[in-house]
């Protein structure tokens, strides 16, 4: 009897195996993504990337996020208004990242230019 109750008590003052310490979190990523339409491609570039800061801050805000975040640009799909798709010939090159995002532009329909900005963020 004696010996199973030194074994429980030594027991109980071993450390925790490594599975139930405390693990750091995974990180979390959201893809954003903007579009905006100009009649020259660095207007509608700048507005697509102004509005994808605006969405990226008003997210942060509403989620709580305040710790420190990644952004990193990713290539985005066109988000056409009038077409179903937007065709290689239509893209007006060359595309345009930066450290945060990653922004193609294509002839629109109504308007000259329509670009559309993307990032990926991660927490």
């Amino acid at each position: 009897m004696r010996t199973g109750l030194l074994v429980a008590l030594l027991a109980a003052q071993l450390p925790l195996p490594a599975v139930a310490q405390e693990q750091p979190p995974l990180e979390r990523c959201i893809f954003f993504s903007s579009t905006a339409d100009s009649i020259k491609k660095g207007r509608a570039a700048e507005e697509s990337q102004e509005e994808l800061r605006e969405s990226i801050d008003k997210w942060k805000l509403e989620n709580g996020i305040s710790g420190p975040v990644t952004e990193t640009p990713q290539r985005p799909e066109p988000k056409p208004y009038w077409r179903s798709s937007i065709s290689e010939d239509l893209l007006l090159t060359p595309d345009i990242i930066s450290d945060t995002a990653y922004t193609l532009c294509w002839k629109g329909v109504v308007s000259p230019v329509v670009c559309t900005s993307g990032s990926m963020v991660c927490w």
